[in-house]
């Protein structure tokens, strides 16, 4: 079974944000070289095989891990088909048959219990996305060593959480805390993690405020001091960092001109630069589009697309959409993905680049209402994305 990776959109990235899910290491890179050179076609087991499988393995009363791997498996294929409530009501039953069962199976539940969390941030759901992936780091602390690096790992979710609420010095505190943590017990790849996110959040704050630049520049240089091979990738998206933000502040920047700084880095993982802003709001710009909650619903599109070599984006083609997308809303999300740069690609010479299928959508938050069990829509929406590069393979 593949669990979809979620490509988180920071705040840098000026075409919206996303929420991550955890994912094996295999599934961020999931296409093999070649792959990009040939036509992609949707793979794994039809919605229907997966609903049978989980009605199946839950009247034979199977094992707690069967049935979260079933549960996980059919939301899924349910996410996919644009069945979001379908797909978190899958997960919220599977959660109460099996939270319990976190001291056995650690690893297992928080991953159940983050793919709830991210699937109701989809919903419009923030706040209990948030409880979610607190319940997820209780899962892992439940039933692992209280040294291992999973348990730091998932620390750096619960960080971002902060972070996007708006609690920047809780983020940061357990950021450096997690980067200690790590280097005193020698986990490079945690470290590193945890540096590039403390540096991130400096490195924007400068961007619009000047006092934070010493703060950017002291913790750029101690990332880039860093010599372990583990870190190597985040001693380059610290470099990446820079270009990016530099093109984000200079509206006007010549885009081209700017990426030849990232010409002498490679990266084998996608890592996204630029985007062409997306803004959904009143406005009487071209670019900008009225865009009220209410519109949101049911719009996404999956799209194919290319990553070259040299980072640009090509032969981008939809792939399936939701029955009734708005004509300005898609036109807007394939311009901004047809613009997009991305670090160049460490792929073989002779190979075209990285094939990628990824879903774009409107997503509008939700609040309660006081008194009240209802909740209303707030604000306008947000343009988030899901990654489903590892549901397609080459066709022979």
């Amino acid at each position: 079974m593949l669990i979809l990776p979620f490509l988180l959109l920071q705040a840098a990235e000026p075409v919206g944000s996303a929420v991550p899910v955890p994912s094996r290491p295999a599934e961020i890179s999931a296409m093999d070289e070649g792959l990009a050179d040939s036509m992609v076609t949707v793979t794994g087991r039809s919605l229907r095989s997966t609903a049978a499988s989980l009605e199946q393995c839950l009247a034979r009363q199977c094992p707690p891990a069967e049935d979260i791997a079933a549960s996980m498996e059919h939301a899924e294929n349910q996410l996919i088909a644009g069945q979001f409530k379908g797909a978190r009501k899958t997960l919220i039953k599977s959660r109460s048959r099996n939270k319990r069962y976190a001291e056995s199976l650690p690893r297992e539940v928080s991953g159940l219990l983050q793919f709830d969390a991210d699937v109701a941030s989809l919903l419009g759901m923030p706040d209990y996305g948030r409880i979610a992936t607190f319940d997820s780091i209780d899962a892992l602390k439940a039933g692992l060593p209280a040294d291992d690096p999973a348990i730091s790992f998932k620390r750096l979710a619960v960080a971002d959480v902060f972070l996007r609420q708006g609690k920047y010095s809780t983020a940061v505190h357990m950021y450096d805390a997690v980067a200690r943590r790590a280097e005193e017990s020698g986990w490079s790849e945690v470290q590193g993690a945890a540096m590039f996110r403390s540096l991130r959040f400096y490195a924007l704050a400068a961007s619009v405020n000047p006092a934070y630049a010493y703060e950017s520049r002291k913790r750029f240089a101690a990332l880039r001091a860093t010599t372990d091979p583990a870190t190597k990738p985040m001693r380059d998206a610290a470099l990446a960092l820079t270009v990016k933000l530099r093109l984000i502040s200079d509206k006007h920047a010549d885009v081209d001109k700017i990426m030849q700084e990232l010409a002498e880095v490679k990266m084998a993982t996608p890592v996204l630069i630029y985007a062409p802003p997306v803004q959904f709001g009143a406005g009487s710009s071209a670019e900008m589009l009225y865009v009220t909650p209410t519109l949101s619903k049911d719009q996404w599109v999956d799209f194919d697309y290319l990553i070259a070599q040299d980072g640009t984006v090509r032969d981008v083609a939809i792939a399936a959409q939701a029955p009734k997308v708005n004509a300005d809303v898609l036109a807007l999300m394939q311009s901004s993905l047809e613009g997009r740069r991305y670090v160049p690609l460490d792929v073989p010479a002779d190979s075209a680049g990285m094939a990628r299928r990824e879903r774009l959508m409107l997503v509008a938050d939700t609040a309660p209402v006081t008194g009240t069990r209802l909740n209303i829509k707030a604000g306008l929406p947000k343009l988030m994305t899901m990654d489903l590069t590892s549901k397609v393979k080459a066709r022979p």
